[in-house]
């Protein structure tokens, strides 16, 4: 054979054989009437398979409509009989889907399948930091300062959650807030959605007479969404609190609620976020604080955004003189990371 036509086919030949395995290791579902829609399988829920082909953004298909499906990565799948296993599909056998369970095939009918998802990665993170200030001179000179960053952290079923709040308001040379929050939350993660854990927060503003309030407790909690686009999960449980309010010093039994909600919009270009909590102390003037956090979050570069929130926080007794309530609306900048 020629020279030329080796050296011709040669770079091809790496090619199509660097391609080959690409193409080999695609999910794929195969219809009832016989159309095979190749991509990537991301799970099975609410009698639909969602799959993300090459050439188009994910969509889902329904169940009933699928005859077999191939996928080499392993899921968590739950039976019509609430059978729970760990299984890869691989596709029909007999006119039933085909699952590889412990190595060893397992036959249902495609009916039977209710749910399936991918397990999550060992290690996970997601972490933001907001940088929000606004300053006015003229008649009324003011500068306005807000940091916020918060993480969540994942090493197999053990769970960090944290945020943290720095807020400065000058008006006029005067300052009118000078609070810190630091809250910390564990969450071990037991089979199915539910979590046990602990937390532990820190605050303190001495312009509304709050010297310090340290609280600790432990809680238990559920998942109700956990994925790529979109995170929600609630806790609730009891702690002990002790704080001095107003020059007086107190502390006792504490009951605490917790909710965190994130979802990713157009193709998570830009994001929602509201976070809220309530801390019940029964003790002193029963006291019940309230926080939320809420807004959005809009990608401007790679890893950087534009930020919008409203931040609201409520305590049905606080300090002689205080007001019971405090509203920062906030835009800035900030990043994930």
């Amino acid at each position: 054979m020629p020279t030329s036509i080796v050296r011709g086919w040669i770079p091809r030949l790496i090619l199509a054989l660097t391609l080959l395995p690409c193409a080999a290791a695609a999910d794929q579902l195969v219809m009832n009437n016989g159309d095979v829609i190749t991509g990537d399988i991301s799970g099975i829920s609410d009698g639909k398979v969602n799959i993300k082909p090459a050439y188009t953004d994910e969509f889902a298909v329904d169940l009933a409509e699928v005859a077999s499906i191939e996928a080499d990565q392993t899921f968590e799948v739950e039976l019509e009989d609430g059978k729970e296993v760990t299984a890869q599909f691989a596709g029909a056998s007999d006119g039933q889907q085909s699952l590889i369970v412990d190595q060893r095939p397992m036959t249902v009918p495609m009916a039977q399948v209710k749910f399936a998802k991918e397990p999550p990665p060992y290690y996970e993170r997601t972490s933001h930091v907001d940088l929000n200030s606004t300053w006015r001179g003229g008649n009324t000179d003011s500068n306005n300062s807000l940091i916020y960053a918060d993480t969540r952290l994942r090493f197999g079923v053990h769970r960090h959650i944290a945020d943290l709040t720095i807020a400065r308001d000058e008006t006029d040379g005067v300052s009118t807030k000078e609070q810190d929050l630091l809250r910390y939350e564990y969450n071990w993660l037991l089979d199915g959605p539910w979590y046990v854990g602990a937390n532990a927060s820190y605050e303190r503003d001495p312009i509304k007479e709050l010297d310090h309030r340290y609280t600790v407790g432990a809680l238990v909690g559920r998942d109700i969404f956990n994925d790529d686009n979109r995170f929600l999960t609630f806790s609730f449980g009891l702690g002990y609190s002790e704080e001095q309010l107003g020059g007086i010093s107190d502390s006792g039994l504490v009951g605490m609620w917790k909710l965190i909600y994130e979802q990713n919009l157009y193709d998570s270009r830009l994001s929602f976020f509201h976070n809220d909590s309530l801390n019940y102390q029964f003790y002193g003037n029963n006291n019940a604080i309230f926080k939320t956090n809420t807004g959005f979050r809009f990608d401007i570069l790679e890893n950087i955004y534009t930020s919008v929130s409203l931040r609201y926080d409520y305590e049905t007794e606080p300090a002689p003189g205080a007001k019971s309530y405090d509203t920062t609306l906030a835009i800035g900048v900030g990043a994930e990371f």
